[in-house]
């Protein structure tokens, strides 16, 4: 068996992170560079596409030379993806056509809209488990072709390719080779049969697609081809896996039983839990996913998304509100209580349950006495709430109690928050001592499809946690939550 490190690759909503595994010691070294996006309008959020490519070689280079490793040192690459970031280009060069769309865009909410009521968001629901929402990929796919100049002349001469940051850079790595992606990230476009693991073609033509736009979907751990020597430097290098951000973190997370919830908290937070080889009956509420296809086994997962954690702390510091996102968690425990300040911070809209997408945030309740930590509490508390709203909807799905929340990401760091949490939800909160575990997660997937890996050598890799345990008493809880639903009544229906 060949031997070599593997490298996990991170598209984030900020940065892109490249972690760099030994498989044999388990040392590693990550370096994350900035991810440029751009919001040219209200509701609008976009990336150049070609920057996602650059980052992964930026941070993929900078991790190898913090290990005083060259890419011939490693034996194969994992890509964790944005899930529902949406973009096109052309076939042959690759060139991007138009601009990359995020999760976070909102732009085909009155697309959206028409095609609801044509029907067609029965059909979503029927054979995704997802909503036709802006959120998922067919219309933002629908958008480019409608909207960006050439789009649809390349469509119809066969030239046209569309997908996710996943697909675009396997794409250019292998100097267009591969058009793919997986069954998990197929199952974020709206676009995917849920439990066939295939392009719905009812759906395609739905949202008027040609499903030779569409990429191959292949096992989440598995063949996505070699990447060029102009890129490498001459070495050989193999891709082989491709996940979505979210379900890489639960893979490294070890979440694999249905009591265990995974939090991801970054640009904003992704909560799922494993329901295995079994879907969950769609409720219009939670989206149900395909987790990954690994070995010939599909599990899927159950999750809720809070579109705005990091994203929200920062709009408050880049506001003035506070000298630093560091600062907030000090802020917010300088005060007793929130001084009767809420805020609902659903800057790209409220998602699951309660699914407004024109939602706009809000903070109410300021008297003369304020003050910053007053205001930090209410932000943080309400991403915690937001949060809580989620797990609550997921272990009411669970068939068994909910047993403890196991969290990674950037916001994870501010230790009032992470508290906050376990007391609102009267549950444990585990937070990961290595900071990133999405790039870990496609690291180690890379090593199960380069078969240097196996899933019984999960444990070995299994990070430290420090716990948070509930502190609060039930009165205290079940008033915290009565002040939130409040704030939700008055706020959460406020649109631009």
């Amino acid at each position: 068996m060949e031997s070599g490190v593997l490298l996990g690759i991170d598209h984030g909503g900020s940065t892109t992170t490249a972690l760099v595994l030994d498989p044999e010691s388990g040392s590693m070294t990550a370096r994350s560079v900035a991810m440029p996006k751009s919001m040219p309008r209200d509701g609008w959020v976009e990336h150049d596409p070609e920057d996602f490519l650059r980052t992964s070689l930026d941070a993929a280079r900078a991790a190898l030379d913090a290990a005083g490793l060259t890419w011939r040192d490693v034996r194969a690459v994992g890509l964790a993806n944005q899930g529902e970031t949406s973009m096109a280009w052309q076939s042959g060069d690759g060139g991007a056509v138009g601009p990359a769309l995020s999760w976070e865009d909102r732009r085909t909410s009155a697309l959206c809209d028409s095609l609801a009521e044509r029907g067609v968001d029965i059909l979503v629901r029927e054979r995704t488990g997802v909503l036709l929402d802006p959120y998922f990929s067919a219309s933002k796919f629908r958008w480019l072709l409608d909207n960006v100049t050439s789009a649809a002349a390349l469509a119809e001469e066969g030239r046209l390719r569309v997908g996710g940051t996943d697909s675009f850079v396997i794409d250019r790595l292998t100097g267009g080779a591969v058009h793919a992606t997986d069954a998990a990230t197929g199952s974020r476009t709206a676009l995917l049969n849920l439990r066939r693991g295939a392009w719905d073609p009812d759906l395609m033509t739905a949202f008027g697609l040609d499903p030779g736009l569409m990429p191959e979907i292949r096992p989440t751990a598995g063949d996505f081809g070699t990447i060029r020597s102009s890129f490498t430097g001459g070495g050989k290098v193999a891709i082989t896996a491709d996940a979505v951000d979210a379900h890489a973190a639960m893979f490294a997370q070890g979440c694999r039983r249905p009591g265990v919830v995974k939090a991801t908290y970054g640009t904003g937070a992704f909560i799922e839990v494993n329901t295995g080889a079994e879907p969950v009956e769609p409720d219009g509420l939670l989206p149900v996913f395909i987790a990954w296809d690994i070995d010939g086994r599909m599990e899927y997962t159950l999750e809720g998304a809070v579109f705005a954690v990091g994203s929200a702390i920062d709009w408050m510091v880049n506001t003035g509100f506070f000298a630093s996102a560091e600062a907030t968690g000090d802020l917010a425990a300088s005060v007793p209580d929130s001084g009767g300040v809420a805020m609902v911070p659903s800057f790209t809209g409220l998602s699951a349950p309660h699914w407004k997408p024109a939602a706009r945030a809000g903070l109410v309740g300021m008297g003369l006495a304020t003050t910053p930590g007053h205001i930090a509490r209410a932000l943080l508390d309400g991403i915690a709430f937001q949060c809580a709203e989620i797990i609550a909807a997921i272990g009411q799905r669970q068939k068994g109690a909910l047993q403890e929340v196991r969290a990674d990401g950037g916001p994870t760091r501010n230790s009032y928050l992470m508290q906050r949490q376990a007391d609102v939800m009267g549950l444990p909160v585990l937070v990961s001592q290595e900071a990133d575990m999405t790039a870990l997660g496609a690291a180690l997937l890379a090593g199960i499809g380069a078969g240097q890996l196996f899933e019984s050598d999960m444990e070995r890799f299994a990070p430290q946690m420090r716990c948070f345990e509930p502190r609060i008493g039930a009165d205290e809880r079940q008033a915290a939550w009565a002040f939130w639903h409040r704030a939700v009544e008055t706020l959460g229906g406020w649109e631009a």
